[in-house]
């Protein structure tokens, strides 16, 4: 892969010094282009059916389709169907150099107080939140803390959850609640299956404590983009 690409870490709702550049943040599927095996994921999963790279371009680029159940069908389907949502040029937003769609401001020595109103501000026009870049440090504020996180156990439901999974160990906690009556069978089924450890799921949390541990977790989605290690 020519290149190293930027990662992003969560806000931790403090005050930021310095300049920083302020862009949109999408909720779409990370693709890093490599020059035998086509686009990958951060994780170094293929990713399929998204244009191929041209000269000029971005090599580093969030696909986003409209959503991102789309966006993950999209790019994650090796043999196209019927209902396969089709990625276009267009849904290729490049994050170095930055996609001028993305472009949302500047802002200089920002205290929480504005941050959160530019993330309201955001959230108000139908975005998912912002990211602040300042050279090699890129910080993404979201209405709610989420973290990726790798899956490292799981335990059977009790009661009306008997025979689906109760719940999933990772190294910041366990996760409980937030899934779907679908999603606990599902992702039994994959538990059963000996394929549920070492998957990625997003979490959102009030905050994390200062041993490393959610404080109030919810399960988001699955992250199938992505590899935590």
């Amino acid at each position: 892969m020519s290149g190293q690409f930027k990662t992003t870490r969560s806000w931790n709702q403090k005050a930021l010094a310095g300049h920083w550049l302020a862009t949109i943040k999408i909720d779409g599927v990370r693709a890093i282009w490599h020059e035998e095996r086509g686009w990958l994921s951060r994780a170094g999963k293929p990713l399929y059916n998204v244009p191929s790279w041209q000269l000029g371009c971005p090599r580093d680029c969030e696909v986003f389709v409209g959503n991102f159940r789309d966006t993950v069908r999209a790019t994650l389907t090796r043999f196209v169907k019927g209902d396969t949502p089709a990625i276009l040029p267009m849904h290729l937003y490049g994050l170095e150099p930055l996609d001028a769609r993305l472009h949302w401001g500047t802002l200089t020595n920002p205290a929480p107080n504005e941050i959160l109103a530019q993330l309201h501000r955001a959230n108000g026009l139908g975005h998912e939140g912002l990211v602040l870049r300042q050279a090699d440090c890129w910080i993404k504020i979201k209405p709610e803390e989420t973290h990726d996180v790798a899956i490292t156990g799981f335990v059977e439901g009790r009661g009306r959850h008997l025979g689906r999974l109760g719940y999933v160990t990772t190294i910041m906690g366990n996760v409980s609640s937030g899934f779907s009556d679908y999603e606990r069978e599902a992702l039994w089924a994959e538990a059963k299956a000996e394929r549920l450890v070492g998957q990625v799921i997003e979490v959102n949390c009030q905050e994390v404590t200062p041993r490393g541990q959610f404080r109030h977790p919810s399960f988001f989605r699955m992250r199938p983009d992505k590899l935590v290690s």
